[in-house]
């Protein structure tokens, strides 16, 4: 039996400008509303220059967070979506904010935008996606009436072992993780142009932008924290036989 949902009103939490569109791009155009919420959005005070920004072909960080807010827009609109910025800087303009700093500015967003549905990221690699999917499953336990999803972060999902340690450790702090499909399918080519939408962030990972995330699965996982015991069934799902 598979367990689906529907998308209904959905908010995802992106860690950096892209890796809503890249993890869930599908998804976003199958809700009926949605809302991308992107965490690490803000310029440090002085303008810096990291390896990162150089090799999208930026001087600076100013320069280049200018582009990729730009870049966000048009991938932004290209879904379909409602778009919000945290403002929060990531890991190569300084040091992150506090898991605890950052789940109130994220319960702000969901209290505010009262989504159906809550996906975020799995947090496979990279400190800034660890932050970010810590700071969010403290909210978990706290609004059980929303369906939580746990995305796969895309690229990071195929490096070898990473999924499995992460749901390992999910479920070492009795937080179950159950794959789950979309009861609607969405737009392949909506993600395909609001990906390629991100063109200085490609550049520099090497994705080959007119192929980038079509032949990929979004794969999502329903996070529930210690019910699956009682036998509670997933918020807004149903098994299809």
């Amino acid at each position: 039996m598979r367990a689906m949902f529907d998308a209904g009103r959905l908010l995802v939490i992106s860690p950096h400008l892209d890796d809503g569109a890249l993890g869930c791009g599908l998804l976003l155009t199958a809700a009926a509303n949605a809302r991308v919420v992107t965490v690490y959005t803000g310029m440090p005070g002085k303008p810096v220059s990291t390896k990162w920004d150089k090799g999208c072909g930026f001087e600076d960080s100013d320069a280049a967070m200018r582009a990729r807010l730009a870049e966000d827009a048009r991938a932004m609109a290209l879904l379909g979506v409602e778009a919000g910025h945290l403002g929060f800087l990531d890991s190569q303009y300084g040091p992150l904010p506090g898991r605890e700093r950052l789940a109130k500015a994220l319960a702000r967003v969901i209290d505010d935008y009262a989504p159906d549905v809550v996906a975020l990221p799995l947090g496979l690699h990279h400190c800034d996606h660890e932050r970010v999917r810590e700071a969010a499953l403290l909210l978990l336990p706290q609004r059980p009436r929303l369906l939580w999803l746990g995305y796969e972060d895309e690229l990071y999902r195929y490096r070898e072992g990473v999924l499995q340690r992460v749901l390992g450790r999910l479920a070492r702090r009795r937080i179950h993780a159950t794959p789950v499909e979309c009861a609607s399918r969405g737009d392949p080519e909506r993600k395909r142009l609001a990906i390629a939408a991100y063109a200085s962030q490609l550049r520099a990972i090497g994705v080959n932008a007119p192929a980038a995330g079509i032949d990929a699965v979004e794969r999502y996982w329903w996070l529930d924290h210690g019910r699956m015991a009682s036998g509670t069934a997933m918020p807004g799902g149903e098994d299809e036989g």
